[in-house]
């Protein structure tokens, strides 16, 4: 009898565990980097905007962007699609799923910067085992260089590099550093360099050679 009921709370614990769906903690899926550390719990599969407001208490709205907070010396940006928020003081939707979290450092000079974005990729590789894929994003006066990794389920781990930016008013954007987990590669999100691109958008083209880790 005993057997029978332990078998039953098995079947019970294993069908409710299905039920739930995928689960990824977001610090591990991130390879415990900062500061994703600090976000440990949060699972990010099935993570909705309503959740995210409920989990960290000290978010703002972005609009155009989603929800935006600051940890340590980080700049985390929640991206709720579909989401404006410039007309008025609207919240993203409750139920909205949060398909991109990305965490941005401002670093004193492009060196700084580059020192951390390739020790940050090279951490990756050692420590997952993920193949890095390099790509550099260029639009009007910026250019990107990233580094992506394949976590499964269709989710991506990228480390960016941004130089610094003289703006058109003259003042200058620092350089800049930045770890982002995603449900999609920025080759999805982007034409390639050289393809159509009717809506102008930024475009991507592969750097094979930033992918040499040590």
């Amino acid at each position: 009898m005993q057997r029978r009921a332990l078998a039953g709370l098995v079947l019970a614990l294993a069908i409710g565990t299905s039920a739930c769906g995928e689960r990824r903690d977001i610090a591990d899926l991130a390879a415990n980097l900062a500061p994703y550390d600090q976000l440990r719990g949060m699972n990010i599969a099935e993570l909705r905007a309503g959740q995210v407001r409920a989990i960290r208490r000290d978010l703002q709205r972005a609009p155009l962007e989603g929800f935006r907070e600051r940890v340590g010396d980080w700049d985390v940006v929640y991206s709720v699609q579909g989401y404006d928020g410039t007309g008025d003081e609207s919240w993203p939707r409750e139920d909205v799923q949060i398909l991109e979290v990305e965490a941005t450092q401002q670093l004193p000079s492009d060196s700084a910067a580059m020192k951390a974005w390739y020790e940050t990729a090279t951490k990756i590789r050692n420590e997952t085992g993920a193949t890095p894929h390099c790509l550099s994003v260029s639009g009007p006066g910026f250019a990107l260089y990233v580094v992506e990794f394949d976590r499964g389920g269709n989710w991506r781990l990228a480390v960016t590099y941004a130089p610094s930016l003289r703006l058109r008013n003259r003042k200058e954007l620092s350089a800049r550093t930045a770890v982002a987990v995603r449900r999609f590669s920025l080759r999805e999100r982007y034409p390639q360099e050289g393809q159509p691109n009717p809506d102008s958008l930024p475009t991507w083209k592969d750097e094979p050679e930033e992918c040499k880790l040590p």
